[in-house]
């Protein structure tokens, strides 16, 4: 009995001194962490469906809609009790779910329907081109490019895989080097694949390529014992505004200059020398260039040098013939930015015989002067001949003309 009632009186003491304990116990520090919330998994994207998966549909109570296994065709239509066919492509196992419960609405009361996936589809990708057993390879997710390369046997010898392709099934196509022996998995050109992804692998091919001015500027492909010469003549040859003195070949990865105007104006076969495969030849623009062209001793070009002015240009190519009318040169100035050609025509008599330097006009590099023979009038299509025979100017060129005389 004594010690019913000790514990009594102590419960009671306890339930009195709650609030004093309350009010003197320590609150939590102002900035105390809270503790810590597990962090919410990202949820992977629903499995969309599509041709040669393996569903199961199950009704609740109603056996006869159950369906225990059904391979979606590869138009996706399926066909279940009382329903028309339709598509389920792209759907996910609720998107049918829910369809059906919709349809079979109509027949039976609240359907309590539910989709199960059985099996999942074979994805692949696909190799074609260069590559040692071309077909497909069965995607998993963590596949990677050089793993799947190898499960193909990789590239053939003939096969280039500094220009390996991968078409994605949006379009999308990404070109890679995996020609490098450091390349390896793990690497920024290890790409993680997608199911659907097609790989390509391009031949080797041996080229060269010459750019600059000629006809056909580009990549062509190189053939044993090949020279310059043969170069230069799968490209159709040179354009008159071709600079032989200033052309530069790249042999075997070192730049050097290459004398084309000793080769194709005076012979020197010194200079036809052999090329190797990735061979580069660069033929640039004249720059520094006059051209004399019409009643002349020696019609073509001289080289300009700056401060020249009529006079030099027509005693740079020989000077004016007997026939010469020096009272009407005319002075071209082409603009090729503007596609256009600017006429002046001067009378270097004047200068010759009453010493007028007006006439003797300073000439910038690339000018033409035409000067027309004493025996026929001049006309434009001196000088449209002489402007289309040099490729300067174009068929549809304006000229726009200054002063010209007939």
């Amino acid at each position: 009995m004594r010690s019913l009632i000790a514990r009594g009186m102590l419960v009671a003491a306890l339930a009195l001194a709650a609030p004093a304990l309350a009010q003197n116990a320590v609150p939590p520090p102002q900035n105390a962490v809270p503790p810590a919330v597990p962090a919410t998994q990202k949820t992977p994207p629903p499995y969309l469906l599509a041709g040669d998966d393996v569903i199961s549909i199950n009704v609740v109570n109603f056996s006869n809609l159950c369906v225990p296994s059904l391979v979606i065709p590869p138009d996706g239509k399926i066909a279940v009790p009382l329903l028309e066919p339709f598509s389920i492509l792209g759907m996910s196992q609720d998107d049918v779910a829910r369809t059906l419960t919709d349809r079979w609405r109509k027949y039976v009361i609240n359907p309590a329907v539910s989709v199960s996936l059985v099996k999942k589809r074979q994805e692949n990708v696909l190799f074609f081109g260069f590559i040692t057993h071309p077909g497909t390879v069965e995607y998993r997710d963590g596949l990677h490019l050089i793993e799947a390369l190898a499960q193909v046997g990789g590239a053939e010898m003939t096969g280039d895989l500094s220009k390996l392709t991968i078409t994605h099934k949006t379009g999308e196509k990404q070109t890679l080097d995996l020609s490098h022996p450091e390349t390896r998995g793990g690497t920024e050109a290890d790409l993680a694949l997608a199911a659907g992804d097609v790989i390509y692998v391009p031949e080797k091919r041996d080229q060269f390529s010459v750019l600059g001015e000629v006809e056909k500027p580009g990549s062509y492909d190189y053939k044993e014992n090949m020279t310059v010469l043969d170069a230069l003549t799968a490209v159709g040859g040179i354009k008159e505004t071709a600079d032989l003195n200033a052309a530069t070949l790249i042999h075997e990865g070192k730049e050097s200059k290459i004398d084309l105007e000793g080769l194709l104006r005076h012979g020197e076969m010194s200079v036809n020398v052999k090329l190797a495969s990735g061979d580069r030849l660069m033929v640039p623009e004249i720059r520094n260039r006059t051209y004399v062209y019409g009643a002349v001793g020696r019609p073509g070009w001289y080289t300009f040098k700056p401060g020249d002015r009529v006079l030099d240009a027509l005693n740079g190519c020989g000077g004016p013939n007997s026939e010469a009318n020096l009272s009407k040169v005319n002075v071209i100035h082409i603009d090729k930015a503007k596609n256009t050609a600017t006429v002046v025509t001067v009378d270097i008599d004047k200068f010759l015989k009453k010493g007028d330097t007006k006439p003797n006009v300073a000439l910038e590099p690339g000018d033409v002067l035409f000067i027309p023979n004493k025996k026929h009038a001049f006309s434009f299509n001196d000088i449209l001949g002489v402007l289309s025979g040099m490729s300067l100017v174009g068929g549809a060129a304006r000229l726009l003309t200054k002063g010209i005389g007939q």
